[in-house]
Formats: structure tokens, sequence, C-alpha cells
């Protein structure tokens, strides 16, 4: 059995130069594994998921449907007021189901998770006539979404925007 000072520096050197390489080698392939989980899925790595955006304002929903997996569907305001959207409770004295709570111009709602099939409707908490409607896929597990707001679609602007002369008038509470 030979002694460690009995074996010669160039063979030392030999198996402590062989380490770099055997991590390098570990981390090239921890690295490929990960591109193929994430990369090529066509999802997000910070997601792992799609999101669906579906435009809110005064006018009301841009699109009015929402065809999408199921999956997350969010909410921006593209208005000039602050925004919130709801899913109705069950019965009309109830809670609502979802509520996004006030969502500020230029802002996003958070994500919803809509995990099963059918139709789900929001509403515009301060103007119930406005309405958007989220279909999900029922008897089969993916479609092609379609869920892109229209660009031609412009709120309308509030009044006296432009107007100098415009009456103006304080609101006052009521206590």
């Amino acid at each position: 059995m030979q002694k460690h000072r009995d074996v010669p520096a160039s063979h030392r050197a030999g198996r402590l130069a062989r380490v770099p390489k055997l991590i390098a080698v570990v981390a090239s392939i921890a690295f490929v594994v990960t591109l193929g989980a994430f990369g090529l899925s066509g999802r997000s790595a910070v997601h792992g998921y799609t999101v669906q955006t579906v435009e809110v304002s005064e006018a009301g929903f841009n699109p009015a449907v929402c065809r999408m997996n199921r999956e997350y569907v969010r909410f921006k305001n593209v208005g000039s007021t602050p925004r919130r959207v709801i899913r109705p409770g069950v019965v009309a004295a109830d809670p609502p189901l979802i509520d996004t709570g006030y969502i500020k111009p230029g802002e996003y709602s958070n994500e919803i998770l809509i995990p099963h099939g059918g139709t789900t409707e929001f509403y515009d908490a301060d103007d119930l006539a406005h309405s958007m409607t989220v279909v999900t896929p029922v008897f089969v597990e993916y479609w092609d979404p379609i869920c892109t707001a229209d660009p031609n679609y412009t709120p309308p602007q509030p009044p006296c925007r432009k107007n100098p002369y415009c009456v103006r008038a304080p609101v006052m509470a009521r206590d």
C-alpha cells in the first residue's frame, strides 16, 4: 500500500484536475434538462401557464367573449377611472364569488384561475350592464384561444376633458 507522499505529484494533480470537468458536465446536463422542461414547452418559464388579458373600461369589456383554455384570466383597466370586476354569488344577496377589488387605470388585476369547462360571467361592479363571458372547453382538453382585444375599440372620453367652459360642480357628501 502506497502512502500519500509516495504518489508522484503529477498523479495527485491529475485527479484534482478532473473535479472541475465533472462539475461542468453535471451543470451542462442540468441546464439541458431545464431547457427541455421549460423552454421548449411553449409556456413561460416564469409562470408555467397561459394568462389571457381582457380590457375593462367605462365602455365595458374588450373582448366581450374570451374563448380560452382552463387556465388564467386577468383584467387590465384601460379606462380613466378605477374599475372593479366581479363574478356574482349564486343568490343575489350573496357576496361575489370573485372580486378583483378596484383596478387603477393602466393596472392589471390578479390572475384568476378558471379550472372547469363551460362559461363564466364577469361583471363591472359599478355598471352591471357591462359583462363579459369566459368560455372554456368542456369535452376536450385544449382548443385554440380566441381572446384578443379589438385594437379599434376606444373607450369614450369623459365629458369636459378638453372643454374649458364646461360646468364642473363640486360633489357634497351627505352624512
